[in-house]
């Protein structure tokens, strides 16, 4: 009797240990490198397919050797049926069959993004949404009559987002800037609706790409308001005729100057109808609270910053310096 116990005891434990070692090989060999896997890829689960159908194209992608084991270990691993998740993965060279798995059950998908510069018309950003790869549908209508609606940041999607939800998003993020910022602006400013402290945000965001200069530029701008004097601001004078399109962008001539178009500033006085660009949150910031100054005028300094005045003898003088350092610059070949 105590043979047989004793024979039934050590069977058992046998058993156990074969199964117990049998289970850590399974999670060693899942969790190994997998040399077979030599490069980074991108790896798309079409909606509807199989746990099987998902492994067969790993492997047909040469992201996995042994289908079979894949499937059988995994299912050991997750349980019988481990549902996948549809959508776009990113697997590393070398990324152990668990991580791959561990991935598509949990739905850890690949995220793809798209950045749109402080700035951009919405004929630029137009583009760069349209060409993204993995968006999918129509472009909504971006025209130069709804500028300055879309909030330039990085944007993340997933493979097969829509165009349209991409950019309702954008619109989105550039509505609740606004309004987050508009409690909290300088009351005294002369601007009354949001619509026009976006307009002037994106004349300044145009003007200077520094960002510390913004409050100064847009305090000109708002004192300028305030006088009743026109803005005279350069970039409005290429919107009139290019509208955002860069490719129809050129050095401004003296017809440009005195070309009748609303959004010109040296025709008009006061803010153009439309925005000219997408201004970013750091525009719309110096404009809401801009410092207080007494400069009217504002002139490239020759070296990537601006220099301010008061009056315009001082401005004069600033703009007789500056074209005397480009005559220097292009005697030494910095520039054209």
């Amino acid at each position: 009797m105590i043979k047989t116990v004793v024979k039934s005891i050590t069977a058992l434990s046998i058993a156990v240990i074969t199964i117990i070692f049998f289970l850590l090989g399974v999670v060693l060999y899942f969790n190994a490198p997998n040399s077979y896997h030599k490069d980074d890829k991108k790896f798309l689960v079409e909606s509807g397919l199989t746990l099987r159908e998902v492994v067969e194209k790993l492997h047909k992608e040469k992201i996995v050797k042994n289908p079979n084991a894949f499937l059988y270990l995994g299912q050991i691993i997750k349980g019988i049926d481990p549902k996948v998740r549809y959508g776009e993965y990113f697997f590393e060279k070398n990324t152990s069959y668990y991580k791959i798995l561990h991935k598509m059950v949990g739905g850890n998908i690949f995220f793809r993004k798209v950045t749109i510069a402080e700035g951009l018309s919405n004929h630029s950003a137009y583009e760069i949404i349209n060409n993204a790869p993995g968006l999918i549908g129509e472009m909504p209508e971006l025209s130069k009559d709804n500028e300055g609606v879309i909030l330039p940041e990085t944007y993340f999607y997933s493979y097969n987002d829509s165009k349209k939800f991409l950019v309702n998003r954008m619109k989105e993020q550039m509505s609740h800037a606004v309004d987050s910022l508009w409690p909290s602006r300088d009351k005294s400013i002369p601007i009354k609706t949001k619509e026009e402290a976006v307009i002037l945000a994106s004349i300044v965001e145009k003007e200077t790409g520094v960002f510390s200069e913004r409050p100064y530029v847009a305090s000109v701008f708002i004192n300028r308001l305030r006088k009743g004097m026109k803005l005279q601001s350069d970039p409005t004078i290429i919107y009139s005729y290019a509208f955002g399109d860069k490719s129809l962008e050129r050095p401004i001539r003296s017809s440009d100057i005195r070309n009748k178009s609303p959004y010109n500033t040296y025709h008009i006085y006061g803010l153009p109808p439309q925005p000219i660009c997408n201004p970013g949150i750091d525009s719309l910031k110096a404009v809401l609270n801009p410092v207080e100054t007494d400069y009217l005028y504002f002139v490239a300094s020759g070296y990537g910053d601006h220099v301010f005045s008061s009056n315009l003898l001082d401005h004069n003088k600033n703009v007789m310096k500056y074209r005397k350092i480009m005559r220097e610059k292009q005697k030494r070949g910095l520039v054209e």
